[in-house]
This record gives structure tokens, sequence and C-alpha cells, in this order.
């Protein structure tokens, strides 16, 4: 960090969702705190969080996104401690990896509770302590997918891409009390997104798919896509978004991390033509064997 964007910060309250250990939220949260931020780490789970549990700069609460009734609760109580939150970092979320024919809709739900709503509850929960002051900044973390619609993460993606259209909107409505707001759009990050994905799709959709059964083993590598030696770690994402947020004007997109460029650019190529990109990627090229389908049901 530069001297002046730490002096800047000058303990700036910092609240983050998601931040179990592993995650872009801890590496988020550990970057705040090295930059002088006061810094509230939450997450479903405090066991989830025992890095950032014993790190002496950071304070760990637990707080469901989905329960507005604890997420208004958890703000004011920390408005009263901290006298105000001068920064929310919307980064808490969940995969949904399934055909959308076959997705169950309680995993559709439960992602746009916590990819959506919960960030909405939350900028509203802090909403009226920033406009009093005249100043906070609230972060949105999406992601580059929403910018090109692959295949087999429609639930996934339309809630983030839900959360993006939100997200410009709140920048030019929250404009005239003075408040900013970002839209962080990652890349493959490593993280326990792609585990969690893995654990999700296969416990509650692909050994209960039907008409998608052949594709079971695309599914599995669906889910941890962006996982791998190829992907940006979540220290050095984390490390550039801090950058970014401590700095006196938040750009209205962050895009970093690997393969953006190529969601960019499949973002502008005719439909045909990026359709035959994914088909191809996640065989999708293949008749579905009907009579075989229809045999074991």
């Amino acid at each position: 960090m530069g001297g002046a964007q730490t002096r800047e910060a000058g303990g700036s309250v910092v609240l983050i969702t998601g931040c179990s250990d592993g995650g872009i939220g801890s590496a988020l949260a550990k970057e705040f705190a090295a930059a002088g931020c006061q810094v509230i780490a939450t997450a479903r789970s405090l066991n989830s969080m025992f890095q950032l549990s014993v790190h002496p700069n950071v304070r760990t609460m637990e707080l469901d996104v989905t329960n507005f009734d604890m997420v208004k609760a958890v703000v004011q109580s920390l408005e009263q401690e901290n006298g105000r939150i001068d920064i929310l970092v919307n980064n808490a979320g969940v995969p949904c990896v399934a055909p959308v024919a076959e997705l169950p809709l309680t995993n559709l739900e439960k992602s746009f509770q916590t990819n959506v709503f919960g960030p909405i509850a939350l900028i509203q929960a802090v909403f009226p302590g920033m406009a009093a002051r005249g100043e906070g900044k609230i972060v949105n973390v999406g992601s580059i997918t929403s910018y090109s619609y692959a295949p087999w993460a429609g639930g996934y993606i339309s809630s983030k891409a839900a959360i993006e259209a939100l997200t410009d909107a709140l920048r030019m409505e929250l404009k005239p009390f003075g408040l900013q707001v970002m839209l962080v759009l990652p890349g493959a990050i490593t993280s326990n997104f792609g585990k969690n994905a893995e654990k999700m799709t296969s416990s509650s959709v692909i050994e209960g798919l039907n008409w998608y059964r052949s594709w079971k083993a695309v599914l599995y590598k669906r889910a941890g896509f962006s996982q791998g030696s190829y992907s940006t770690s979540a220290q050095e994402l984390a490390q550039k978004t801090v950058e970014k947020v401590l700095s006196k004007k938040l750009p209205s997109h962050f895009v970093y991390g690997r393969f953006t460029g190529i969601f960019m650019l499949l973002h502008y190529l005719p439909l045909w033509l990026s359709d035959r990109f994914y088909c191809k990627l996640f065989d999708l090229n293949r008749k579905a064997a009907i009579e075989d389908i229809r045999k074991h049901d």
C-alpha cells in the first residue's frame, strides 16, 4: 500500500461479508487490516474464520446475510460501537451449477438470497448512517461471468448479473448523498468457491439428473472450473481491490483475475460465435441420447 492511501484509511471501519478461511473475503480482511483499517469480518459460522479470529487487527462476527433481522441488528450494533461504518464489502456468495431445466428451485432461491437479497439488505442497513454523514463506500463483489452467459451455471451467473445491474443503479442513486459504489468483477480466483460448487452440485444436483445424466462428468468439471494452478490468488485480488477501495475516487467497475480478458472478448463477440465456443468447451454439440434416457425412466 502507498503511504498516502494508508493515512487516508486512517482507521476506516470496514464491514466485510463471506470471510471464511481460504476465500476472497478473508484475504480482503487481511489487506484492509494491513492498511490500518478497523476490520469486522463476518461469515455464517465463527468456526469458519479461525485464521481471522487470531488476527490481531481483525474482529470476527457471525452474520447470515439471508437473515435480514440479523443484518439490521449487526449493523446497528457496529454503528453504536464504532460510531459509523465507512466501507461495506458485500462478498458473501454461494454457487449454483446445474442445467437450468433440471435445476432445483431451492438451489436457485438460496443463490439469489445470498448473492442478491443479502447485499441489498446490508446496503439498506448501512445507508442511513452513511447518508447522514455524507460519505461512505459500498463495494459489491460480482463475477466476470456476468459478462458472458456460459452454460451449466445459469443460476449463479444470473444472480451475479442481477447484482451488477443493481450496483450500476446504486452508483447513480447514491451519488446525491456523497456515497461511492464499486463493482468488483473477479475472474478465476483460487478460493473456496470451487470446492463449495463441487460439493453443492454433487450433493443436490448431479446425482439426481435425469435428462442431463450423460453430462455428469462435464458438470463436475464446470463446478471447479475457476480453480487450478492457472487461477489468480485471492491475496493478489485482495491487494489490488483494497488499493482501489482506499483511493479517493472509486472506479465504477474493477475487473481483475485470470480469464477476465477472454470473458470480456466473448461479451462483444456475436452470439452465434460465443455460443459455438461454449458448446464446444462444455460438450453441448452432441445430441442427447433420448432413447437411452427413456429406457432408464
